[in-house]
């Protein structure tokens, strides 16, 4: 669906890579970015036409905050985003449009057009009908002049406009909710089509989508893991073997890896490691994935201090040999 592009954002999100990457996605508006609400309230001004709020934001009582940005801003436009996929928490909330996440970027895109529309037509409604109020002060004049007449010719002018302008709106918005635009549902299924056919649709699909964390912050992701391998991988499986093989009488504490040891011995140890290694390091992915960050540092972080704490045992029971 085409739209007119304009406007002035405000996203309120203290996560501020993915407020980044939202304001990126914004492009055709003006987006102001703030961490938290005092800051999002300074930044409040006339020239806002949406407010996109985070509801982890506004908690604890989000009815609350809400308030201070309609008393700040009575006519802008709230869209609140959460990750409460019922949508309960928009129930009983003074917005105007729930945004669910994960989202991607032409549904981000297609929520603030819907929500400049809907700001756009309440103003011209609200300006057509005190157009209205005057045109009937007018006409209610038993001594009208040529001021009035001339009054009366702009005032019936800008009402046709305005109400032009209102069915426009309305009918742009009832097309959004209902997907009657037959001309921009063709044009993406040739779209996905085409894409799918050249095998670029999974990475137009990867470019839409919100960034995972282990690619937004690549650097740190490496640099977890790399410890983790280091520590876990490396420290704790050679002072494993040195210890059992050089302190006489010493026995593996881990019935497990004793039994491996005593079965299969070194290959199957390995495996046993590499295997625990593997899971943590696909909890973390998936956390990643979800932008979930309990999900995606724990396991790095559980690993790297298994390695530390089972690495300083060895060396303990090596020194004291």
């Amino acid at each position: 669906m085409s739209r007119t592009p304009g406007g002035t954002i405000l996203l309120l999100d203290d996560d501020r890579e993915r407020a980044d990457e939202y304001a990126a996605w914004l492009d055709a508006y003006a987006v102001r970015v703030a961490g938290d609400v005092e800051s999002g309230l300074d930044a409040l001004d006339d020239e806002v036409d949406v407010v996109l709020l985070d509801a982890g934001l506004a908690d604890p009582d989000p009815a609350a905050t809400i308030g201070r940005i309609r008393a700040r801003r009575a006519g802008c436009q709230i869209g609140l985003l959460s990750g409460d996929t019922s949508g309960l928490t928009v129930l009983g909330l003074d917005v105007n449009e729930y945004v669910p996440r994960p989202i991607n970027r032409e549904e981000l895109r297609e929520s603030v057009a819907r929500l400049v529309d809907h700001g756009a037509a309440e103003a011209a409604v609200e300006r057509y009908l005190l157009l209205v109020t005057r045109l009937r002060r007018v006409e209610a004049r038993p001594d009208r002049d040529a001021t009035d007449d001339e009054q009366y010719q702009e005032l019936t002018g800008e009402i046709a406009a305005r109400r032009s302008q209102i069915d426009t709106l309305l009918a742009r918005a009832a097309g959004a909710e209902t997907g009657t635009n037959a001309t921009a549902e063709t044009t993406e299924t040739t779209e996905t089509a085409d894409g799918d056919a050249d095998g670029n649709h999974a990475a137009r699909a990867s470019d839409t989508t919100e960034t995972p964390l282990y690619r937004s912050r690549t650097r740190e992701f490496y640099a977890l893991w790399f410890v983790a391998a280091l520590t876990y991988g490396v420290g704790d499986i050679v002072s494993t073997l040195y210890a059992t093989a050089a302190v006489p009488g010493l026995i593996e504490g881990n019935p497990v890896v004793g039994g491996l040891l005593a079965t299969v011995g070194v290959p199957g140890f390995l495996v046993l490691k590499l295997l625990v290694f593997l899971v943590l390091l696909s909890v973390s992915v998936q956390g990643g994935r979800a932008r979930d960050r309990y999900s995606y540092y724990w396991p790095p972080v559980v690993t790297t201090g298994l390695g530390l704490l089972l690495t300083g045992w060895n060396l303990r029971l090596i020194a004291g040999m």
